[in-house]
């Protein structure tokens, strides 16, 4: 009996870069570039995971791998931990939303870290990353909307499988070996969203933790460490555990290679939660289209759809203990945007903000069982009578970038980059013909101007 494990690794221990259709290269050039951009963003919101890595002082022979801004020299399992936190420092890497994952913040920094250390090039590094892509999203799709609920985080609990999967790609891991890693990054998902509540940092360490978790999963499967073949579907596997049941894992995986999930991967323009950057967006253009000040709007609403509402975080109007609790807060979020006009990575440090609390006071967040997952109604009401109004019902998606798009916001977050403009068009042709470059040449492309 072929089980589940096996059958995703027996797709992607095969996986080539000719097999890859040329639009899911695209599309996997583009993630690229993306995660890569809102990493070397994220600086300013990842300091003590930076501080972690300078505080250990890596060097010598397995210091084979580099720390995106700084070019720190590091072992691969702590660039891949630091990197994947600072590639979520923002909660603005790419996510697959019908699994809930940051699969690409969780994959890429494990897949650099091993493909630099190993001396490998941009092609082998693009499609383990297809591959960890195409993992986490047969794996996640239908039963992370069944994890969250229990108070695990989907990115952390699916998308070890991701970095697991691209680690043994790279390593040259066959279809039994990689079946094993899956089994034995079965034992190393987890994770909670108890952070987003109260406001600490583990939503951070989170991302770095799976990006090192399946550096180290494949890594003992190579040395010969065998995993429970069904470590997933088993009675006391996986998705009993953290799903609460495996009803739907027969049939998980069985169009991989048809489907490709890599295509549904969508982007963000803001440093916000996945779940606001549609309201966030709609709620600067009211304020830009009606002049919008703070003494205009006497109040806001914000509906969700009620598991949305629920998310943990969403709700929230302070205190803030950190940026972890104010890129979740939709009440903090709408008033930064109708404040600010705009969402900025610095903007989530303004915790207790004289000038933003008192429209986080009146704002609320309303769940409306009549919206489908993804939509929303915002309202604003003006202190003139009017009710300003924008929804969505999530039809299509408004951010399934191509890699000149991804380009363009990451160009128009410069300011926030610690990149010249000749530095950052350096990193988006290394990115988006990452195929002709080594890996090391990509890490390089990150390093912020002396």
């Amino acid at each position: 009996m072929t089980t589940l494990s096996r059958r995703i690794a027996a797709f992607t221990s095969r996986l080539t870069w000719e097999d890859i259709p040329a639009a899911v290269q695209d599309k996997c050039k583009a993630s690229l570039l993306h995660n890569l951009g809102v990493a070397i963003a994220g600086g300013p919101l990842a300091v003590e995971p930076l501080r972690y890595a300078e505080a250990l002082q890596e060097g010598g022979p397995g210091a084979t791998a580099r720390l995106l801004i700084s070019g720190r020299p590091a072992t691969p399992d702590t660039a891949a931990l630091v990197n994947g936190a600072l590639m979520h420092a923002r909660a603005q890497d790419d996510v697959y939303f019908p699994g809930l994952t940051h699969a690409g913040s969780v994959m890429t920094p494990a897949a650099l870290a091993l493909a630099e250390s190993r001396g490998m090039a941009g092609r082998d590094l693009l499609t383990a990353m297809v591959a960890g892509y195409e993992a986490a999203g047969a794996l996640s799709q239908g039963f992370a909307m069944r994890n969250a609920p229990r108070g695990f985080r989907p990115t952390s609990v699916f998308g070890v499988f991701a970095s697991t999967v691209a680690a043994a790609r790279l390593l040259g891991l066959d279809e039994a070996a990689t079946t094993d890693a899956i089994g034995i990054a079965a034992n190393l998902a987890g994770g909670t969203g108890q952070a987003w509540v109260a406001g600490t940092q583990e939503w951070q360490l989170q991302i770095g933790f799976a990006a090192r978790n399946g550096v180290t999963a494949a890594r003992l499967a190579a040395a010969g460490v065998r995993g429970a073949p069904d470590a997933l579907e088993g009675k006391a596997g996986f998705y009993q555990a953290f799903c609460g049941g495996a009803e739907g894992a027969a049939e998980a995986g069985r169009d991989l290679g048809q489907n490709w999930r890599s295509l549904q991967v969508t982007y963000k323009p803001f440093a916000v939660c996945a779940i606001l950057q549609m309201p966030v967006t709609q709620a600067i253009a009211l304020a830009r289209e009606h002049d919008l000040r703070q003494e205009d709007i006497r109040a806001v609403r914000l509906r969700l759809p009620p598991v949305e509402a629920a998310y943990p975080g969403t709700d929230s109007r302070g205190p803030y203990a950190g940026v972890g609790a104010t890129l979740m807060s939709a009440q903090f979020c709408l008033a930064m945007a109708l404040t600010r006009r705009g969402a900025r990575g610095a903007d989530l440090q303004r915790l207790q903000d004289p000038e933003l609390q008192p429209l986080i006071d009146r704002s609320s967040v309303v769940p409306d069982a009549g919206l489908r997952t993804r939509g929303f109604v915002l309202e604003v009401d003006c202190a003139d009578g009017r009710t300003l109004r924008r929804e969505s019902q999530a039809e299509g998606e408004p951010f399934d970038w191509s890699g000149e798009e991804v380009a363009a916001n990451l160009r128009a977050m410069r300011d926030e980059l610690p990149l010249s403009a000749e530095a950052l068009e350096r990193l988006v042709r290394t990115a988006l013909h990452a195929q002709q470059h080594s890996a090391a040449d990509i890490v390089s492309a990150c390093m912020a101007d002396a």
